[in-house]
């Protein structure tokens, strides 16, 4: 777990500087604007009270969950869950985004801190503990970062 903290707070926001505000996406819909969005939501979305419900069959939930530990990257053109509709948007600037999903990251990182024991429902892999998030997280923000050209 301690690896998966350090990508977060020392390797995920030396790659996310390297972001331009014109970058072209390489895949995908989103703009960059959207995509910081996105992932603010999704680290929001791991710890807060929203609730899912898991979309997968349970016989699919152990092969899923092994994909989260593996070093398999997102596929391009993965749905997003459509509970991430339900979190408010938001459309700052560029820098401001950045901030914003910075921040959302580091809360969600000390509530991991306070409650090791923590579990929630991905409505994709299912009940998830700290750990499985973290490396959810790791995954999915190097799928958006390639999505912008930065590995």
């Amino acid at each position: 777990m301690k690896e998966l903290q350090r990508y977060l707070l020392l390797e995920f926001p030396v790659k996310l500087k390297a972001l331009k505000p014109k970058a072209k996406r390489q895949f995908g819909e989103m703009s960059v604007i959207e995509m910081l969005d996105h992932l603010r939501k999704a680290f929001l979305l791991s710890h807060n009270e929203t609730q899912a419900e898991i979309t997968s069959p349970a016989e699919q939930l152990p092969k899923l969950q092994a994909f989260l530990a593996s070093d398999k990257p997102i596929r391009p053109g993965a749905a997003a869950p459509k509970v991430y509709s339900e979190i408010k948007g938001n459309k700052e600037d560029f820098e401001e985004m950045k901030y914003l999903l910075l921040k959302e990251m580091v809360a969600m990182l000390a509530f991991f801190d306070k409650h090791p024991d923590f579990t929630k429902v991905h409505p994709i892999f299912g009940e998830l503990n700290a750990e499985q998030w973290l490396q959810l997280h790791k995954k999915h923000t190097e799928h958006h970062l390639r999505q912008f050209g930065i590995e």
